[in-house]
């Protein structure tokens, strides 16, 4: 088909695929080698700090411990034929077994130690460890977990124990430190890591990343050839302070990764933080004058609940980040407010292309100019470069053009390998487009919206209710705190219900929600089934709300 040569050098055929150029940085080494030589040459500047502690790592200290470890992995015979996993809170030495493995060139599946035992015991049969990284508190479930198994995986925990391998172990000198390099991995489409997917919607997949796809996804969407951070941080910050960004998500998520790999090949410091806070992450914005914060929708909303009354100082914050989901507009315009010199970003992505799907680059003058306006706040972004895009209509598959809601399917070599150990061919179509399962549309200038996942959308009377929308309205209700929309079966279709948990000390009625909702949404998407008002709904580690859950308890009780 003909193309037309798009003046945001995107270039759009008639039949509306849209192709970005070809990447100007790629992955020329594995992960191994790029972290490992990007250490040592910002050996000098400050890694990470322990943001309730205040203790500083440099890279060079970072990287001894690196070594030390893949070298005493390497003698107890763990190989790139093993899987490695850790299950660990933020701290110092979160990070060193995962580099370390990619030393050695095994791979990394990580877990987070909040999960319950049936979950953790679901993703370890999946990928089978030969050596587990571990917090105390979940030893012994983990433990149980690898008897059932019969599986004979040793345990390091991270602090005291008697009763398994301390990791401090690892961390002794070793007679071949200063002769190590990693190990070299010839094909950089190899797996480097395993992701899981994050289960909000079904039992979680193990997503196998390539050392090409997850480097050069870092070097496209967070990384700048000769980076220049005036339009981060002032010089008068830069010289008290390390380029910093605060973050709290685990490594069991790729956000992690991508920031700690990131952090590496730029030089700049991670403020890690063992557990999230809305009231004292204030005071570490004035403690260490980070200059980019990334967050959920839920712990933004929490931070901005639970602002301690007075003023802080937060001019250094130049970038807000909100990762994982959407979050509604009145949010996003109360995070401007609190945070008036940062460029509000809510990039959209995910795990099964090792990262962005599209984002706004904030130093980038073309995405400033876009994503500045008031009209583009719920926008997720301009498409990266390296891919190519389609959104087809949902029931005939046809390619729709702007403005026009329907699947987006992607091609790009930063596609997974696929699922670890189980069938992927159905999340591709006949013509080898990865099916993403979000309902997405795009305006006049290529800035994408996420309106929904396809699995959580149904239809009323004909009429397709996205969910998400409806969600989005209920959190601008000033007493809902969480929001979550379900299709109730009926014989004219679904009808919506609206479950929502309250703020603290913040009352309203269901019938108010319910109202209020009424009066701002067409008469096709009202939610029919009503408002419950619960106590809590059961959330993911990064604040998504399960759904399968949500939806097995009312269903289950409309059944009764």
């Amino acid at each position: 088909m003909g193309a037309i040569h798009y003046k945001r050098n995107i270039t759009v055929s008639e039949d509306n695929v849209i192709t970005t150029p070809e990447v100007t940085r790629e992955a020329t080494d594995c992960l191994g080698q790029t972290m490992f030589t990007h250490m040592k040459n910002n050996k000098d500047k400050i890694a990470q700090i322990d943001a309730n502690t205040g203790q500083k790592d440099t890279y060079r200290e970072l990287l001894q411990r690196c070594i030390r470890t893949a070298l005493h992995m390497t003698d107890k015979n763990i190989t790139k034929d093993h899987i490695v996993t850790l299950c660990t809170t933020n701290h110092l030495n979160s990070v060193v077994p995962f580099i370390a493995t990619q030393f050695i060139g095994a791979r990394v599946a990580s877990l987070d130690p909040s999960f319950s035992q049936k979950e953790m015991s679901y993703l370890l049969k999946q990928v089978r460890p030969k050596i587990l990284f571990v917090i105390p508190e979940v030893a012994t479930t983990i433990e149980n977990i690898l008897k059932e198994m019969d599986l004979d995986s040793e345990i390091v925990i991270f602090g005291t124990t008697n009763n398994y391998t301390k990791f401090s172990d690892f961390l002794r000198p070793h007679d071949n430190e200063n002769q190590f390099k990693p190990i070299k991995i010839e094909n950089l489409f190899d797996t480097a890591i395993i992701y899981f997917s994050s289960g909000t919607s079904g039992l979680p997949k193990g997503i196998c990343i390539n050392h090409y796809a997850f480097i050069t996804q870092v070097l496209t969407t967070t990384h700048t050839e000769n980076p220049d951070y005036q339009h981060m941080a002032s010089q008068a910050i830069r010289v008290s302070f390390p380029l910093t960004m605060l973050a709290y998500t685990s490594l069991y998520w790729v956000s992690a990764g991508a920031l700690l790999l990131s952090s590496i090949i730029d030089g700049y410091c991670r403020l890690i933080c063992s557990e999230f806070d809305g009231a004292k992450i204030w005071n570490f914005f004035e403690k260490y004058k980070p200059v980019g914060v990334l967050l959920t929708p839920v712990q933004a909303i929490e931070m901005l609940a639970k602002k301690p009354d007075r003023n802080f100082d937060v001019n250094s914050i130049l970038s807000i980040v909100i990762m994982g989901s959407g979050i509604s507009k009145e949010y996003a315009l109360k995070l401007k407010q609190e945070f008036p010199k940062a460029d509000f970003v809510r990039p959209y992505g995910q795990t099964e292309v090792s990262g962005g799907l599209t984002v706004f680059r904030a130093n980038d003058v073309l995405h400033r100019s876009l994503m500045q306006k008031e009209e583009r706040i719920e926008s997720v972004g301009l498409p990266i470069r390296g891919m190519s895009y389609k959104v087809v209509d949902c029931e005939t598959n046809k390619n729709l053009g702007p403005n026009q809601k329907g699947e987006l399917r992607v091609k790009s070599k930063y596609i997974m390998n696929g699922y670890y150990n189980v069938d992927s061919s159905a999340s591709f179509d006949e013509d080898g487009w990865l099916k993403t399962g979000d309902v997405v549309y795009y305006d006049e200038d290529y800035c994408f919206y996420v309106v929904d996942r396809i699995k959580e959308s149904f239809k009323y009377q004909g009429w397709f209710i996205a969910p998400a929308t409806l969600e989005n309205e209920l959190l601008n209700h000033p007493a809902v705190l969480q929001a979550v929309v379900i299709g109730i079966p009926k014989d004219d279709g679904h009808h919506p219900m609206g479950l929502v948990v309250l703020k603290e000390n913040v009352d309203a009625s269901a019938e108010e929600i319910e109202k209020f909702v009424e009066e701002r949404v067409p008469e096709r998407q009202r939610l029919r089934a009503g408002v419950k008002i619960l106590k809590s709904l059961p959330l993911t580690v990064t604040g998504k709300i399960k759904r399968v859950e949500v939806k097995k308890m009312i269903l289950g009780e409309n059944n009764e």
